[in-house]
């Protein structure tokens, strides 16, 4: 029903660790039902912070049985990819809410044209069975551009970095997401900072969307520790409805409400309550 792509301009603001909090964030809060897209390689971007105890073997490099994009990308060159077999080759991270379809091990080169198709008919059928669909486009990512074109909304992950977000609201913002619908994500924001999210708005005279994820060195450890699902669940499934102003579960429920307000979803998808 919707796409949103998770995506910065600049290196070291946490792209893929914004995209795995805010599918967290979605499924744990709202009735909805989530594919995460790993558009890198197998075991990195998303992947790193999660699968503490799966690791990959010379067995599962050479295995036929491909899963994630590999299979994707079998299936659609096949002509077969249909939305009764997509979720055969996607990874439940939370059963019914939340499935992951991991990145390639193959690092063949592919064109363009057929990155190109490949990601139509992939989110053309994803839409047939999910509510939301998230995709990691970092700022090095060869692919990015056309992940922004897909997108019917753009998360703009950005740090409190005073050059950076005078060259963003500045330059970038107006050249590269005109048409767009933007959502402007603080990573690892610290409310300490001069440029606190009041500041943000203020100084560049922006009205548009814009939340925090907190920095908070417990997810930081949990990220280091592959051991990123079981954290988040923690965090979310308390009362995060009425969690301390500032905190990190408030944020993650501020962010998780205005990308579906991006995604033109809240009224459609109602929030979970405590305990559903």
């Amino acid at each position: 029903m919707s796409t949103i792509s998770f995506w910065s301009p600049f290196p070291a603001t946490g792209c893929s660790s914004s995209t795995l909090i805010g599918a967290y964030a979605l499924a744990l809060q709202y009735r909805t039902r989530v594919l995460l897209v790993n558009t890198g390689l197998a075991g990195e971007g998303i992947e790193a912070s999660l699968f503490k105890d799966e690791k990959l073997s010379s067995e599962v490099l050479f295995s036929f049985e491909e899963n994630g994009l590999d299979a994707v990308e079998r299936l659609f060159i096949s002509g077969n990819l249909s939305k009764h077999n997509l979720r055969d080759y996607t990874k439940p991270l939370l059963k019914d809410r939340l499935d992951l379809l991991t990145g390639s091990q193959n690092r063949a080169e592919r064109s363009a044209g057929f990155k190109g198709e490949m990601l139509k008919k992939l989110l053309h059928t994803a839409n047939q069975c999910y509510d939301l669909i998230l995709l990691d486009a970092p700022y090095d990512h060869v692919d990015t551009p056309l992940m922004l074109r897909e997108a019917d909304c753009v998360v703009a992950v950005l740090n409190q970095n005073m050059r950076n977000l005078e060259t963003f609201f500045g330059q970038i913002m107006p050249d590269q997401l005109r048409e767009k619908k933007v959502h402007v994500l603080i990573n690892k924001y610290d409310s300490q900072s001069r440029a606190t999210l009041s500041n943000i708005k203020r100084g560049f005279k922006y009205k548009g969307s814009l939340s925090a994820i907190p920095y908070t060195t417990s997810c930081l450890d949990a990220m280091n520790r592959r051991d990123a699902a079981r954290y988040l669940q923690l965090e979310i499934q308390g009362d995060s409805k009425h969690a301390r102003k500032g905190s990190f579960a408030a944020g993650l429920g501020e962010f998780a409400r205005l990308m579906m307000d991006g995604a033109e979803m809240r009224t459609v998808l109602k929030r979970l309550e405590r305990g559903a």
